[in-house]
């Protein structure tokens, strides 16, 4: 394979990975439904299914490791040396930052479903206050990741279309990162500073927005395994 297939298909790898992960996660849309911002209800809900949800969370993590890979070869795209490409090289950078980020939120997660499953020695009444702690530890971790890559995607994306000439799907799927990088700001925006809103509406309304940029990095893995110049460079286009 070449390094454009295999780059592309690693993003196209991801965005399956990852949608059947999120698909199958307990608390989740299939599997024991609950309210995401009551924290002691959906940490019980994974104590629950703790199999499942540590097996859904290491196809995360694989997931997300797809993903950092893929996106990393789009450098290649900004490798000149205009203020646009040093920005949108900037941008990339924050954007993998924050897939770092998501794989320390699964990692607390791991610890999560431990605890609840097996316990740490405590009594009963600790051990569920340590594991909503971890709960809420984890959910702030994914704010991070929520700031950093919706600033990041917002910058890299319209880069990326800016550098497509023409309008075809390849530019659409890069405008559509940028407008999920600028959606799921709004949308955290929202949840921090409308103190009456449905948090659990917001977090759906979050994974929507987030399944949405992903369909859009898996257009763009398409264009990389094609050797478009706009998402490899001019040395590796086709």
């Amino acid at each position: 394979m070449t390094a454009n297939s295999t780059a592309g298909w690693a993003l196209i790898l991801a965005v399956v990975i990852g949608f059947v992960a999120g698909i199958f996660t307990p608390g989740g849309l299939l599997i024991d439904p609950v309210d995401s911002s009551s924290f002691e209800d959906a940490a019980g809900v994974l104590a629950d299914n703790a199999v499942l949800a540590q097996i859904v969370t290491s196809l995360f993590v694989v997931s997300v490791v797809l993903y950092w890979f893929g996106l990393h070869s789009l450098h290649r795209a900004f490798s000149g040396g205009s203020a646009m490409d040093i920005v949108s090289r900037f941008a990339l950078n924050i954007f993998l930052v924050g897939y770092a980020l998501l794989i320390l939120e699964l990692s607390f997660r791991h610890v999560l479903i431990h605890v609840l499953e097996h316990g740490v020695g405590s009594a009963p009444a600790e051990e569920q206050a340590m594991a909503t702690t971890l709960f809420a530890a984890a959910a702030g971790i994914h704010f991070a990741f929520l700031y950093v890559t919706s600033i990041g995607s917002t910058i890299f994306g319209y880069a990326l279309a800016r550098r497509s000439k023409g309008t075809n799907i390849f530019k659409l799927a890069s405008l559509g990162l940028a407008l999920t990088g600028l959606l799921s700001f709004a949308v955290l925006m929202i949840a921090e500073h409308v103190p009456a809103i449905d948090l659990h509406g917001v977090g759906i309304a979050s994974i929507i927005v987030l399944f949405f940029g992903s369909f859009c990095i898996a257009a763009i893995g398409v264009g990389i395994i094609q050797g478009r110049q706009e998402f490899v460079g001019e040395e590796a286009a086709a």
